[in-house]
């Protein structure tokens, strides 16, 4: 019988079977490789894209911040405006109400009675005077009372005075602005002429 040494084949067989392997995990590593490098930089074009993003953000943070504080200052100076206005209307207001409080104690000042002061102190109104004598500053008195209906009237001082050797009767009263509620309700009662 013939004897053929196969040592060798397998050997060869062996060597091909290592060699395939080793260029099979060369294979394998330069592919995992590629693909860790191309996943790495799609990562890094990732970062890049959403630092841009946050850069761009952060300057529409601070162009809002400086609107908002615009808008502030905006509503600041509304505010301002808005009270000057309301000062304004009270002033136009008060104005009318001085104009007509004038003219109804104008209107209720009988003959031989004279005004010396007339003194607007919050919600009352004091007018000193003289008058020729009591029964004339009851006249006025009436007068005030007919035009000033809302209006709470007192007689605070009436005496005996020497003003340029003639006696005449000095007097104060004191006026009472109605309350607000109740001043409304006649105003709108008042019919206009």
């Amino acid at each position: 019988m013939i004897k053929i040494n196969l040592l060798p084949v397998r050997q060869a067989k062996k060597k091909e079977s290592i060699r395939q392997q080793i260029t099979i995990a060369a294979l394998g590593s330069v592919l995992l490789f590629i693909v860790l490098g191309v996943l790495y930089a799609s990562i890094l074009v990732s970062v890049s894209g959403l630092k841009d993003s946050i850069a761009n953000e952060e300057k529409e943070v601070v162009r809002l911040d400086k609107e908002i504080g615009e808008l502030k200052n905006l509503e600041a100076e509304r505010k301002v405006v808005l009270d000057k206005l309301n000062i304004v209307k009270q002033l136009e207001i008060n104005k009318r109400q001085h104009l007509k409080l004038f003219a109804d104690i104008a209107g209720s000042v009988p003959d031989r009675l004279w005004i010396d002061s007339l003194k607007d102190v919050g919600p009352e109104v004091v007018i000193s005077g003289f008058a020729s004598g009591d029964e004339v500053v009851a006249d006025f008195m009436r007068m005030l009372e007919k035009n000033l209906a809302a209006w709470k009237i007192e007689l605070e001082v009436v005496n005996q005075v020497e003003k340029e050797s003639q006696k005449l009767a000095g007097f104060t009263i004191k006026l009472e602005r109605p309350k607000e509620k109740e001043a409304a309700p006649q105003a709108a009662a008042k019919p206009k002429a």
